[in-house]
């Protein structure tokens, strides 16, 4: 079998070539090699018609850009917004609230709780401060020893004597005495 292959100019028999150019129509009608193969055809052939078969690239890529950069902005506005809240929700723990009625905390509290929010990934300052508060020691509610007696402050059992002798007539004439004494002073 003496069979003559023709050849193209870069030595490919004509089917192979064939076969090339059907998988290359294939792959530029991809979506997802499309923009590839467009890439590297304007990159050689930049002047050639097979070059502005891909003009619609080039629009992709323009609409693409603009979706992206007003997606950056739009995220950016929002990360403005965030901050901007968190400013202000840290400004009302120091002053007490919009209106000054609230819980106050000072500096070095705030760093506290930022600290507390940090570790624990909190970025709402509300729960924040609820998680600052619950950190703290309780609070003490026993009088402390240097708080000076006062007078009347400490009680003894009056009228002892008419007390003892009968409790129920002294409980009712003490009883009266002070409902008097009340209805008196309106």
């Amino acid at each position: 079998m003496n069979e003559t292959v023709q050849r193209t100019k870069r030595g490919l028999d004509l089917a192979t070539a064939a076969d090339l150019a059907d998988l290359l129509h294939e792959l530029s009608h991809d979506k997802e090699t499309r923009k590839a193969i467009g890439k590297i055809i304007k990159q050689k052939k930049p002047d050639s018609p097979h070059a502005a078969a891909f003009s619609d690239i080039d629009i992709e890529d323009k609409f693409e850009e603009f979706t992206r950069k007003q997606e950056e902005k739009e995220l950016m506005r929002q990360q403005e917004e965030i901050v901007r809240q968190m400013n202000a929700k840290r400004a009302a723990l120091i002053t007490g609230g919009p209106d000054g009625s609230g819980p106050k905390y000072t500096e070095d509290q705030v760093k506290e709780i930022e600290s507390l929010m940090q570790k624990k990934g909190i970025t709402d300052y509300d729960d924040g401060k609820v998680l600052y508060a619950a950190t703290l020691p309780p609070i003490d509610p026993r009088p402390g020893t240097d708080i000076p007696d006062v007078h009347g402050a400490t009680w003894e059992f009056p009228e002892w004597a008419k007390f003892g002798a009968d409790p129920v007539k002294a409980s009712r004439d003490t009883a009266h005495t002070v409902i008097t004494e009340f209805m008196r002073k309106r």
